[in-house]
């Protein structure tokens, strides 16, 4: 896996004086880092009373996910915040102690079993519509209490802002040409997709949502902010390896659709899954903004843009 930042790497004095302001009686048995993550640094802590989540901020979107994680406490099944610490002072980068769910991803719940269960997709439609019930004026980047803080291109115009930058040097040009044509000739697709905007989860990838006890809770908060409705759910439904992308099909979409249309006052259009797709091709630029992309995301990424093309145009 490729991570956006390197990790934050500590030794067990330093994350026992991180935990003492918690919870002064604890004493570290065992820790290990979490390498399966991009962003952040987190380290499962075993001490004596059991088990922690840490969670190490590289940046700044540690009072986003503090906030989201207790607004959403009592609404959906998130890992409960135990203890924030954003001053920067005991340590250089703010940091938190989280419920550690003891479960598995649901990627891995999915390739584990060699099964798609209908009834997760309905669960997780519901939990995403329930996100989905907090509203916004426009999109825009929030701050520490969830309340706008700066407004962001729709998402018609973020695209073609980005196929300006960056992404023009990993996309072909015959794909950038296309993609600025079906802008321009579909407005009314692009008009359903920004009509409404909502507090998103943002980074809403099969590795953020954990299968616990037999619950579906959903993690990794950091990227919320306010945008469409399709941004989660298209970056849901982004196409999956062979493996998993073979167990989905029309059962699958019909049961997340069901699960967010009983939460949701504004019941998904008949095409919600293409305008997931051609909002999803926002969030794959961003993607492109880097230097060094591998190879193979720069190929998927082309691939699930002219898929999502092909989509709109058929309906």
């Amino acid at each position: 896996m490729h991570r956006i930042n390197d990790f934050i790497i500590t030794d067990e004095t330093e994350i026992a004086s991180l935990l003492a302001p918690f919870d002064s009686s604890l004493t570290i048995l065992d820790f290990s880092l979490m390498k399966d993550s991009m962003s952040n640094t987190g380290y499962i802590v075993t001490t004596n009373s059991g088990k922690y989540f840490l969670k190490i901020y590289s940046k700044t979107t540690d009072k986003i996910e503090t906030a989201a994680l207790s607004y959403l406490k009592n609404k959906i099944n998130v890992p409960a915040l135990l203890f924030y610490d954003g001053s920067k002072q005991r340590f250089p980068f703010a940091y938190a102690i989280m419920e550690f769910l003891d479960g598995v991803t649901f990627i891995n719940h999915v390739r584990s079993n060699l099964k798609y269960p209908p009834e997760m997709a309905y669960e997780i439609g519901r939990i995403c519509a329930t996100i989905h019930e907090r509203s916004y004026a426009h999109d825009a980047l929030l701050d520490g209490k969830l309340n706008l803080l700066q407004e962001l291109p729709r998402t018609r115009d973020k695209i073609l802002h980005l196929l300006n930058g960056k992404p023009s040097e990993y996309l072909k040009p015959e794909t950038i040409d296309s993609l600025c044509r079906f802008i321009k000739e579909n407005p009314d697709l692009f008009d359903s997709i920004e009509a409404r905007s909502v507090l998103c989860h943002g980074d809403l990838g099969y590795a953020n949502i954990m299968i616990s006890d037999g619950k579906v809770s959903f993690i990794d908060f950091e990227f919320t902010y306010s945008g469409s409705i399709y941004h989660d759910i298209g970056h849901f439904f982004r196409r999956k390896d062979d493996d998993v992308e073979a167990l989905i099909n029309r059962h699958i979409y019909d049961a997340f659709a069901q699960g967010y249309n009983s939460v949701s006052a504004s019941p998904l259009p008949s095409n919600w899954l293409t305008l997931a797709h051609l909002c999803d091709i926002s969030a794959m630029l961003c993607l492109l903004t880097y230097d060094n992309v591998p190879t193979e995301w720069v190929e998927d990424i082309e691939n699930d843009i002219l898929c999502a093309i092909d989509e709109g145009r058929r309906l």
